[in-house]
């Protein structure tokens, strides 16, 4: 389970890739185009913490398919706030793809840097696998 600290430093680091971001002139246009993971061919992954801080103070969403991301509603992400790395770095709009690979890198070592701090074990893996793991613990179907 998250600590309260580290959930704080996540969203500091959240606060500050999003600042980065912004400076770069980069924008999300949150149109949910990207959540739609089978369709641009790729998945989401996340470490376990980025994961627990998606679903904190939210019911575990339904897993239906890992094709579009169960965040996803109406077009919408229902937990922008807290979405994790890879959501914030993956652009549909054109932006340099080595400069987005070289920021996506740059913020996933600080996030395992935190990780080291924190004594917590690099589990980097699926979102939707750390959701099926978190809906076991839980006892809910």
């Amino acid at each position: 389970m998250m600590t309260r600290e580290l959930a704080d430093e996540l969203a500091v680091l959240y606060r500050e890739l999003d600042a980065e971001i912004e400076r770069l002139g980069w924008t999300c246009r949150a149109c949910g185009d990207c959540c739609h993971f089978a369709e641009h061919g790729h998945e989401l992954f996340c470490s376990e913490p980025e994961a627990e801080y998606l679903i904190a103070d939210a019911e575990l969403p339904e897993l239906v398919t890992h094709e579009v991301c169960p965040f996803l509603d109406e077009g919408l992400c229902t937990r922008r706030q807290r979405r994790t790395i890879a959501c914030r770095t993956y652009f549909c709009d054109a932006a340099p793809e080595d400069d987005i690979t070289a920021l996506t890198e740059l913020w996933t070592h600080r996030l395992k840097r935190l990780h080291e701090r924190f004594g917590v074990a690099w589990n980097y893996a699926r979102l939707w696998d750390h959701l099926i793991r978190r809906k076991a613990l839980s006892g809910k179907d």
